[in-house]
């Protein structure tokens, strides 16, 4: 995967301000990206929070809330410094089945929210879960709320029936409600 960041201010000659990899030894792909500036009055310095798919090898850093790969393809979410050249910090999120994060938002006090799909039954990482129970078929959605550091799960819950179910984007509100 990678990222790109893009300064538009050069009067219609947008220059490049970043780009970099965001991977490992497997296939990675970044399927959301929000931003987050949480200094208002630093537009310079806002960070970019990535999910998406990871094979196994990918970056986690200092207290991941998951460092081990769990199975054929996890989710991952990762925060950039906003000058791109370091992770803030980067988790796997998934069980030992395919799991991808498809959206992510960010609230104003820097928890990020991650919406998804998992096909992990019941091994996916859940906590203070609005649905405990994987629903069946071949994948749930998910909706996952880590905090500030990306360390701790605040919480995840399974989104889904009997059917395949699937979470393609994400927003937060003033209040910290997710809507996926």
């Amino acid at each position: 995967a990678f990222v790109t960041k893009i300064d538009p201010s050069q009067a219609g000659n947008a220059s490049l301000v970043y780009s970099t990899y965001l991977g490992g030894g497997g296939t990675e792909e970044g399927h959301g990206i929000a931003v987050a500036c949480l200094d208002p009055t630093d537009p310079t310095n806002c960070n970019a929070y990535v999910t998406g798919q990871a094979g196994s090898g990918f970056p986690t850093t200092v207290n991941p809330f998951q460092t081990q790969y769990g199975g054929s393809g996890d989710a991952f979410v990762a925060k950039l410094m906003a000058d791109g050249s370091a992770l803030v910090y980067s988790t796997y999120l998934g069980g030992s089945g395919s799991d991808q994060g498809h959206g992510i938002a960010v609230d104003a006090d820097g928890n990020a929210y991650v919406a998804g799909e998992t096909s992990s039954g019941t091994n996916f990482p859940i906590q203070d879960p609005f649905q405990a129970a994987y629903g069946g078929a071949d994948s749930d959605a998910f909706v996952a709320k880590l905090n500030p550091d990306g360390a701790t799960l605040v919480y995840s819950t399974y989104l889904g029936g009997s059917g395949n179910d699937y979470a393609r984007g994400i927003a937060v509100d003033a209040d910290g409600n997710a809507y996926v």
